[in-house]
């Protein structure tokens, strides 16, 4: 049985609504462009009015005025040294024009130091009373959870600034209130376990709460905690489900798609997939299998108006009354997703998909690099979409031990896109995923490579033999896919896209993503007989070490019954979790029998991972 969503989204409503007291009665609310789509999926407009918001203004505005019955002004801001800067700089602009107003700030998730240290250096600290708003992680579905923060990877990457980490664990924390406790927790990755550590903490200063309210039998007995870093390739390919392609192409924000003029025919139209019956059925196939799915329902619903031409008076009012609309319905809900599809086939768009896939295949196998580079070099000349280029120079790099060429390539790119980019690739540099090729090509060059470092590491060279000099020229990637088996499944397991029976069906069968992969393993060892704690915690372990993750946390409880009101799993992607990755996740869950909940603090995906490590200005 799947946990209740609903209270995660009660929770959420009610500390809104103990934020928004933090200035009673009616006043105007100042809130950051970028926490709207948050606010959305929390709470109505009708909500912030029943909470005496007369106006919503957005930051970038300006200075908010004071009315005749408002003179409060609530601010909703990020956490965000930026954010809050803008606000000091407003609220001391309205100070010097003498325009008398009462002045709130409440930061999302959590108020840090250094913002009230800003507005007191700034000498409006007594003019302003502070709040925080910490929500839970929101449901986007009954099985997708998100906590909405699209900066986890510059921040934590980039930045090495780990200030969010607190608000992640205090949100896998209230899950843990809310649902019971977690029987097994699997930390992979070392943010992973610095969230893990923190959970001690809180455990510490709510003792008393959490012996009240925990209970022996929990709705989500498993917590699997993965660092993004692991798999930067997962989110980097384009995965082949429909979600996850309409993802890429349109951009699903939340719980809406807002599909533009090109595939409607008239005004763009925010369309919420949630209450779409045709989506529901068609997300997860495979993009080959989508046109034939969306043929039969297109006749299904020919069928029931065809059939309504042949009733008696009694009974085309009753048709009227009852299927009229929902026909309707169902034929604009058709007509906008075969607009969708044809856009996303059009090959006259700037980078064709089938292409793409087809460059994305070689790359894994590390095949065709002079194809690869052709392609990338024919791209920037035509300056197509900078985003797309930058995403294979990573994929390539992740996937082959190195970007050949980098110099040229990159010398290129900030010829064609400009040199505001070299800011850009020193981003994706210093997070790790641009670098110069350092492997072994396989050729006659570099198996001369190979037999010189055989050589010098054994003190017979004569020993060295010939037959494991093909394997050696491998790139480490390579190597460690084929021992792990993450990239393909087994020989023995044909993936079939039309019935969906292997994770990497998503990526025709090529690539396994690795949380996919772990959470299969981690759950058969859970549940595999006879096995108690103690045993279950070793065999884990033993599973880090295969993986080579040389950071982990791995807790049993012993003496509780594994599974006792669901067979339901949270697996949470710190840095975000991608489409792709749910719909394997999804297919694991099926094989299994179980319930998996999709976490991660946001959804994600190759552009927006690119997109928020490159330069804005």
């Amino acid at each position: 049985m799947a946990p209740d969503a609903n209270v995660l989204r009660s929770v959420s409503k009610e500390n809104l609504s103990r934020a928004l007291r933090l200035k009673r009665g009616k006043k105007i609310l100042v809130i950051d462009p970028k926490l709207v789509p948050t606010l959305d999926l929390i709470a109505n407009y009708r909500f912030l009015q029943d909470h005496g918001v007369e106006k919503i203004v957005h930051l970038s505005a300006g200075p908010p005025m004071p009315s005749d019955s408002v003179n409060q002004v609530l601010y909703f801001i990020r956490a965000d040294i930026v954010c809050a800067k803008i606000v000091c700089d407003q609220i001391t602009n309205n100070i010097s024009r003498g325009i008398s107003l009462t002045y709130g700030v409440v930061v999302v998730p959590r108020l840090l130091h250094i913002i009230t240290a800003l507005f007191e250096s700034e000498g409006i600290y007594e003019h302003v009373s502070f709040g925080q708003y910490a929500y839970e992680m929101i449901p986007l579905e009954d099985n997708i959870f998100s906590l909405e923060m699209d900066d986890v990877v510059p921040q934590l990457w980039l930045h090495q600034d780990t200030s969010m980490l607190a608000s992640v664990a205090k949100a896998i924390f209230n899950i843990r209130g809310i649902y019971g406790d977690f029987h097994h927790v699997v930390g992979i990755g070392p943010y992973a376990k610095s969230v893990l550590k923190m959970q001690t903490e809180f455990e510490r200063i709510h003792s008393n709460n959490l012996r009240s309210h925990n209970r022996q039998e929990a709705d989500i007995p498993t917590l699997i905690l993965v660092d993004r870093a692991l798999d930067f390739v997962s989110p980097l390919l384009i995965p082949l489900s429909y979600e996850a392609v309409l993802d890429e192409v349109f951009g699903i924000k939340g719980k809406t798609i807002t599909f533009g003029a090109d595939v409607t025919g008239k005004e763009p139209v925010k369309h919420n997939l949630t209450t779409d019956p045709i989506f529901d059925k068609v997300r997860n196939l495979h993009f080959s299998q989508v046109v034939s799915s969306l043929l039969a329902k297109e006749r299904d619903t020919r069928r029931l108006q065809d059939e309504s031409a042949g009733l008696n008076l009694q009974a085309m009012k009753n048709f009227v009354a009852k299927d009229l609309h929902k026909i309707q319905s169902l034929k604009k809900t058709l007509a906008l997703h075969f607009g969708a599809f044809e856009m996303m086939i059009d090959k006259n768009k700037s980078l064709n998909l089938k292409k793409l896939v087809d460059l994305q295949e070689n790359i894994l196998d590390n095949l065709d690099n002079k194809e690869t580079l052709n392609f990338l070099e024919d791209s920037m000349s035509r300056e197509l979409d900078f985003k797309q280029i930058l995403r294979l120079f990573c994929l390539c790099t992740l996937a082959q031990d190195g970007l050949r060429d980098l110099k040229s390539l990159t010398t290129q790119f900030v010829q064609s896109y400009g040199f505001k980019h070299l800011i850009s690739l020193h981003n994706l540099e210093a997070v790790g995923l641009l670098y110069n090729f350092t492997g072994i090509e396989a050729n006659v060059k570099g198996v001369a490579q190979v037999m010189n470092r055989v050589a010098s590491s054994s003190p017979f060279s004569s020993s060295g033999n010939t037959g494991n000099v093909k394997k050696q020229t491998m790139v480490p990637y390579q190597n460690i896919v084929k021992k792990l088996g993450k990239k393909s499944p087994s020989s023995n397991v044909q993936v079939d896209v039309i019935s969906q029976n292997h994770p990497s069906y998503i990526f025709n069968g090529k690539y396994t993503p690795l949380v996919a992969k772990l959470t299969e393993e981690i759950i058969s060892i859970l549940i595999a007989p006879k096995m108690n704690s103690a045993l279950i915690e070793r065999k884990l372990e033993d599973l880090m070490k295969m993986y080579n993750v040389t950071s982990s946390t791995v807790k049993c409880k012993s003496g509780v019954e594994a599974y006792g009101r669901g067979r339901n799993v949270l697996v949470f992607v710190i840095g975000g979790i991608s489409r792709g990755e749910i719909a394997a996740l999804q297919v694991v869950a099926k094989n299994l029998s179980f319930n998996i909940i999709c976490g991660g603090t946001d959804i994600t995906n190759g552009t927006k991972l690119v997109s928020s490590l490159i330069a804005t200005s």
